[in-house]
């Protein structure tokens, strides 16, 4: 690890703090080619060229090679996130999602990063977004691992029953959420709406999607995954309750 990739290493402990800077992430182009890194402020700061869209686990060599790593992903931006927008874990080849949940300034969501792993994200256009990555080496011992996994453990546990919402305008693609997600459509269009693969959506968690424009909006399921009744989707004409039942998405409403 260079100087300006190592923010800290003490103690077998090795913690890395990574931002990047870029306006929009379109979730399907790769950055292969590093960008130039400097330090910033404590953090190994660069500027990716657009398109960005996916990352590699490795980030470069700016985290121990070969290593699993635990992330945080925080995403700040000049705008609101919109519901649409996510960060979403991807196994190695053959490509699989493995985790996915919007990246608000407040989650407190960590994962476990394998070194065939990629980064997805999908970020709409913003005057300025900063992708912040706290990736801590669980090659070895960790205390600060640990310490880490517990807060986010508690403070998981103490907004369990914490409730978001947002607004659609357009088709739209739902990140896989926890808890209680409320949506509201607001749209002249008929509009696709499509949920998240169900396999990364907890069977606690509930979706209330609600029609309020002219449009009416229909909630589809991703190829592989079925509604109740085996249904690819369904319109929503006021609003649908939805919940991962364990073998597909159960509704109820109109």
């Amino acid at each position: 690890m260079d100087s300006v990739g190592r923010n800290a290493a003490r103690d077998g402990v090795r913690v890395n703090k990574i931002k990047l800077l870029v306006r929009q992430l379109d979730g399907t182009t790769l950055v292969e080619q590093a960008p130039d890194f400097q330090l910033v402020n404590g953090w190994t700061q660069a500027t990716l060229a657009s398109p960005a869209g996916v990352l590699p686990a490795g980030l470069w060599g700016k985290v121990p090679g070969g290593d699993p790593y635990l992330l945080h992903v925080n995403v700040l931006s000049t705008g609101p996130l919109a519901v649409t927008d996510l960060f979403e874990l991807q196994s190695g080849p053959p490509i699989q999602p493995r985790r996915q949940y919007r990246p608000t300034p407040g989650n407190t969501t960590i994962v476990l990063v394998r070194p065939t792993d990629r980064l997805r994200f999908v970020v709409g256009p913003q005057l300025a977004v900063a992708v912040e990555l706290l990736v801590e080496s669980i090659g070895g011992v960790n205390e600060l691992g640990s310490r880490l996994f517990a807060w986010a453990q508690a403070t998981q546990a103490a907004e369990s029953h914490k409730a978001t919402a947002g607004t659609v305008v357009g088709p739209a693609q739902i990140p896989a959420w926890t808890g209680l997600f409320h949506i509201i459509h607001n749209s002249p269009n008929p509009d696709v709406v499509s949920l998240p693969p169900r396999a990364l959506v907890p069977l606690d968690a509930t979706l209330t999607i609600t029609k309020r424009g002219i449009g009416t909006p229909v909630l589809t399921a991703v190829a592989g995954d079925t509604m109740s009744g085996g249904l690819p989707s369904f319109p929503v004409t006021r609003t649908l309750v939805v919940m991962n039942n364990g073998d597909e998405w159960t509704f109820v409403g109109s």
